[in-house]
């Protein structure tokens, strides 16, 4: 039946089309619009391509064509809209002999012209409404085999209509409910201005959006009592339970007025059993050292309970940084799982302050365990003994001030020790406030709702997850934790199938050429009907449309399914940049917001997003709401506030706003580093402006997009600058490389690269290639290198390397 209407609505459309006229134009742009003067080869050549070309021959002189001229002139614009026609004029002071070549004996003269020799002269009232009906009738009246032109008979006429009318009514129908693109996106004209009245000697506009945002609560303990409160019986934490016989089951979820209960007694626990003392700095440091589950959010939010703050340990620091941290710190109690037990164990031996170690995978310590710390020093008990001696022994929660120390999150910078960033309650809140004003609106008004379920992988150490954590906590909604095992992401992905996605970019690589190199690996039509519909799409992402109803039903719909994705409303990228057709792959495949947000642990993790109508790819957006931001001059690199244009070839030069290294100031911006003034100094000046090292430019519509690093670069022996960590990131691009390592210096004419392999992807190309060995021998295997390396040169190509920026 909905097929039926579309088809009578669509039959009237094209009816009512072919009977009334071209709308009148808008006033203000019939002002600049300016009708189009051919010279006599331009005329030869619309007659040849047009369906229709209505042409005015006249006399800058003669008073009937000054007359006539406003009527013209707005005729010409309401056809505009028309590929097939164009109404023209033709001076015939100017244009002598094309006029005497159409045979024009006085002015003006209006001939319409159907193809190269086909002409009919216009002989009625010269207004506006009978040049439109003349014109209308004469788009759809035939020519002849003698290239004469003639009105439709009185016949004809109805004949054409009832065939037109049938005809048009079925392909709109079949437009309207299967190809036509829907969702059309409202690109904003800006997406920042600057203020002009900030500009100083080295130092560009300030760009923000609006005022600082206020947090509705002072610290993030606050902010989980109030989704305990209005949401208890939701679900908080999620986890997968497995059998006896390792099968893994469905997510089993915790409520929000369970889980803090939780919270609550591993708190009281904690503070009865003096295993949170205050350090000689005068903090309350939990440190947690595990894989994100349940039991990192309960332990991280029982340190907030009793007024403290967290610290993290992981192992993509390197061994070291484990002692390193827990002595900075002086974190009397590490919470982790017995597969990091060794780990600290093994740092306890230079380490005095640390007590207490928390194991939250089993019920009961083994007496292995208990017997290896004693002879350390070292308590080791469970979060369930803790949490037990906490329910018999309640207390009050302490508030922390909204400026007290929340988090301490470690970086590993890019040389010697990690640097801790002090990162406080205020910085959080301030923080997810400015991705809620950048997320919630339009389609993504319902992304944060107590129906909202967020899949955690990404690292809790890292900002980013924790960011991301904090958002859904203060809307009441769902945490699944996935199964400690990337390798078995998208079996988690499906079970939980989450309605946000926040990822980084080389999991999105990797999916893209899965999806892709799957797609086309068996050839034939279900390849070629995929490839035409990710084609179809792309081509109307640049006109703004983002869904379309038959491909995304016929195609993209199954591959969001098998993905887990069939519920996701937006897509949250960073870390690094996403190449531009990755992106649009995205966008089709999904049909929403595929947003990358810009940032760094000194500055909760954000402080740019793209819009969710900015459907242009290569920026990170409009400054968010918790920050503003400016360049400051790198005159060394070339870097100027004053630069009008980037880039060194006509591929890539663009016209921008300024060149220079981006700086932000706000609310979300870090306390500094943990115990080290000096670097805190190096990072932020005296006007609390953060000195990213990033090198950035303004678009002109007020987008950030970031270009270059500032601090490491070098010079080769041939004089060639080189930035090490943009050949990094684009190399990391590969489906083989899980970790790259440029070197260079002044006295070499090439570079020297060093690649971690991704061990997964090596086993399947080797499994592909029927070449067996030890992960060691299958790197050492040269077919197996001659891939790797070939795909590298892929990349590189792909991210534009210069030829001494690669291999080949």
């Amino acid at each position: 039946m909905r097929a039926v209407y579309a088809i009578l609505a669509a039959a009237l459309s094209a009816q009512a089309y072919l009977a009334v006229e071209i709308p009148p134009v808008d006033r203000n742009l019939l002002q600049s619009y300016k009708v189009p003067t051919p010279n006599g080869q331009e005329l030869e050549a619309l007659k040849g391509s047009k369906d229709a070309v209505f042409v005015k021959f006249y006399a800058p002189w003669c008073g009937h064509c000054k007359t006539l001229a406003p009527a013209w002139k707005e005729l010409s614009a309401g056809f505009s809209v028309l590929e097939n026609v164009v109404v023209a004029e033709v001076d015939c002071d100017t244009h002598t002999d094309v006029c005497q070549r159409h045979d024009i004996k006085g002015y003006p003269t209006l001939k319409l012209f159907r193809g190269p020799s086909a002409v009919e002269e216009y002989n009625d009232q010269r207004n506006l409404a009978k040049l439109t009906s003349f014109l209308t009738s004469r788009i759809e009246a035939p020519v002849h085999a003698d290239a004469s032109l003639v009105a439709p008979t009185p016949i004809l006429m109805p004949v054409l209509v009832v065939l037109s009318t049938f005809t048009l009514g079925l392909l709109s129908a079949l437009y309207l409910l299967c190809l036509r693109p829907t969702e059309k996106v409202n690109r904003p004209q800006f997406f920042c201005k600057p203020d002009n009245a900030t500009i100083k000697p080295g130092h560009g506009a300030v760009y923000r959006v609006g005022p600082f945002p206020k947090p509705a609560c002072d610290s993030m303990l606050e902010a989980l009592q109030k989704s305990v409160q209005h949401n208890p019986k939701s679900n908080f934490l999620g986890h997968r339970l497995v059998d006896a016989n390792g099968k893994v089951g469905a997510y089993v979820w915790e409520s929000y007025e369970a889980g803090y209960l939780r919270i609550q007694n591993i708190a009281a626990g904690l503070m009865h059993e003096k295993m949170l003392e205050r350090t000689s700095n005068g903090d309350r440091m939990l440190c947690i050292y595990m894989k994100n589950r349940p039991e990192w959010v309960l332990a991280q939010y029982a340190a907030f309970y009793c007024g403290g703050a967290m610290s993290c340990l992981y192992d993509s620091l390197g061994p070291s940084s484990t002692t390193y941290i827990l002595h900075q710190t002086e974190a009397p109690t590490v919470v982790c799982t017995t597969g990091e037990l060794p780990s600290v164990l093994t740092a306890k031996a230079t380490i005095a302050t640390l007590k207490v170690v928390i194991l939250c995978d089993v019920d009961v310590a083994s007496e292995a365990h208990v017997a290896a710390g004693a002879a350390l020093g070292l308590t080791v008990t469970t979060l369930s003994a803790i949490e037990a001696i906490g329910a018999a022994h309640p207390i009050a929660p302490t508030y922390a001030k909204a400026t007290d120390l929340c988090f301490l999150m470690y970086t590993s910078g890019t040389t010697g020790d990690p640097k801790g960033v002090k990162l406080t309650s205020q910085n959080i809140l301030s923080c997810m406030m400015g991705i809620e004003d950048r997320l919630r609106k339009g389609k993504l008004l319902q992304v944060f709702t107590p129906k909202s379920v967020h899949l955690s992988y990404l690292p809790l150490p890292h900002i980013l997850e924790q960011l991301i954590h904090a958002v859904m906590i203060h809307h009441g909604a769902s945490i699944g934790f996935f199964q400690g095992n990337t390798l078995k992401l998208m079996e988690d992905l499906t079970e939980l199938r989450p309605t946000l996605f926040v990822t980084v970019p080389r999991l999105l690589n990797k999916i893209y050429d899965k999806i892709v190199g799957g797609a086309n690996a068996g050839g034939g039509f279900k390849a070629w009907l995929f490839n035409y519909a990710l084609s179809t799409k792309l081509a109307n992402l640049e006109k703004g449309y983002t869904a379309h109803p038959l491909f995304d039903k016929l195609i993209f719909s199954k591959v969001q399914k098998k993905l887990g994705l069939d519920r996701c409303m937006a897509i949250v990228t960073g870390s690094a940049p996403v190449a531009d057709d990755v992106l649009g792959f995205f966008r089709c495949l999904f049909s929403c917001p595929v947003l990358e947000g810009y940032g760094q642990s000194e500055c909760t993790g954000a402080v740019n997003i793209t819009d969710i109508n900015d459907l242009t790819p290569g920026t990170v957006g409009a400054p968010m709401s918790c920050c503003e931001q400016k360049l400051v001059s790198v005159p060394e690199m070339g870097y100027n506030v004053t630069d009008t244009v980037h880039g060194d070839s006509d591929e890539t030069r663009m016209p921008v706003n300024g060149r220079g290294e981006v700086c932000y100031r706000g609310p979300s911006i870090f306390a500094g580093y943990f115990k080290d003034d000096a670097k805190t100094q190096e990072a932020v000046d005296d006007e609390g402006w953060l000195h990213s090292g990033d090198i950035g430019v303004w678009t002109l519509d007020g987008r950030l997009k970031i270009v270059d690093r500032k601090k490491n670069i070098f010079k080769l022996s041939q004089g060639e600058y080189v930035a090490p960590e943009k050949i990094e990131n684009i190399i990391k691009s590969s489906v083989y490389v899980a970790q790259p390592f440029v070197y260079g210096d002044s006295l070499h004419a090439v570079l020297v690269g060093i690649i971690v392999p991704e061990e997964a992807e090596i086993e399947a190309l080797a499994k592909s290639l029927n070449i067996s060995g030890t992960f060691q021998e299958l790197c050492a295997n040269p077919k197996i290198n001659e891939i790797v390396l070939k795909d590298i040169v892929t990349v590189g190509k792909k991210g534009l390397l210069n030829g001494f920026e690669t291999t080949s």
